[in-house]
């Protein structure tokens, strides 16, 4: 990340810049000895110490850059992977649980899944397409970094999933009275479940250890995605990028002459 001066303060963004590297950089920090990130909260304060100085834009501005790295940071962490992972996991069951508590009947209830999977998928599509993959977007940089380097390990904050959906269950069934929202938010979650479970395999796997063709399938689309990035969206489905114009099929290498 680059911080740029303001009034000619270029000793405060050096400092400002030293701690920042304590959690950007995989190192240990220098005032605690901690893993990088653990220690936000040193190089937190570091850069809110190095913009003491400026104009009141200028500290703004400090502190959201340093929030946004510290934010990045954590969003790298294995810790941080692993906790959303169980949140994810947590979401479905928890719906499913408050579904069973309420009358309804199974056909409904099915249905209900089936359609809060399949708007999950859209969903999916567009987040993807029209905010990770746009610089104008806040979220872009934070997926620009999993193209630059895809095998590691990258999440939203952890609570971030519960924290979206459990709102939305409560406009649902209490405000509009939606017998099915629990149903229809578990079959959401559960499409994001799998999303996850996809994305994971798909870049810790190899394709010839993946037994299921229609697996295989999905490895290889998301693989040109990777080196086609305006192609291929979906993740767990290829249904949004027919309607879009933005499937395409897998690459096949070219044979080299002997």
């Amino acid at each position: 990340m680059r911080l740029v001066g303001v009034d000619g303060h270029e000793e405060q963004l050096r400092l400002g810049r030293q701690g920042l590297r304590a959690f950007t950089e995989d190192e240990t920090c220098d005032e605690c000895g901690h893993a990088s990130w653990k220690c936000q909260g040193h190089a937190f304060a570091k850069v809110i110490e190095a913009g003491t100085e400026l104009s009141l834009v200028g500290r703004v501005r400090h502190v959201g850059n340093a929030t946004r790295s510290m934010v990045a940071a954590i969003c790298g962490s294995r810790i941080n992977y692993w906790a959303a992972y169980a949140t994810d996991f947590s979401c479905p069951c928890i719906f499913l649980y408050l579904g069973m508590h309420q009358a309804s009947s199974w056909p409904a209830s099915v249905f209900s899944s089936l359609t809060g999977l399949f708007f999950f998928s859209l969903i999916e599509y567009t987040v993807h397409r029209w905010l990770l993959h746009d610089p104008r977007s806040a979220l872009f940089y934070l997926h620009d970094a999993h193209h630059n380097n895809p095998e590691k390990t990258a999440a939203f904050l952890f609570p971030t999933s519960f924290l979206l959906l459990m709102p939305g269950w409560c406009l649902l069934t209490w405000g509009l009275h939606l017998q099915q929202a629990s149903y229809f938010l578990m079959g959401l979650s559960g499409g994001y479940l799998y999303f996850d479970t996809l994305h994971h395999l798909e870049h810790t796997t190899r394709i010839n250890q993946i037994p299921f063709r229609w697996l295989k399938k999905r490895w290889a689309f998301h693989s040109v995605h990777h080196r086609i990035d305006q192609s291929n969206f979906g993740v767990i489905t290829s249904f949004w990028d027919y309607v879009f114009g933005t499937h395409q099929q897998q690459i096949k290498r070219r044979q080299s002459r002997a």
